[in-house]
């Protein structure tokens, strides 16, 4: 079950399955996720943050791991996804 979390720990987490942040990319108070898939082909996703301090919603983290292909159809389980907190 998705849960909400500090923008600084969502970041923390989701270098382990290749998704990085661009800092070249995004305006104002959106940074552009992306990750990199094992066929070579790359997903992204503008996720907004004001301060690495705020805490992401539960809506904002279930579209991040639906667009990153992070869920648990995607083979991401929930308990892995947040047990590298």
């Amino acid at each position: 079950m998705d849960q909400p979390i500090r923008y600084r720990a969502l970041l923390e987490l989701v270098p382990h399955y290749g998704v990085f942040e661009d800092p070249r990319r995004g305006k104002g108070s959106e940074r552009l996720w992306i990750r990199q898939l094992p066929d070579g082909s790359k997903r992204s996703i503008p996720v907004t943050c004001h301060h690495t301090g705020d805490v992401v919603g539960v809506g904002l983290v279930k579209a991040i791991r639906r667009r990153l292909l992070l869920t648990e159809k995607d083979g991401v389980p929930d308990e892995e996804f947040y047990a590298r907190k």
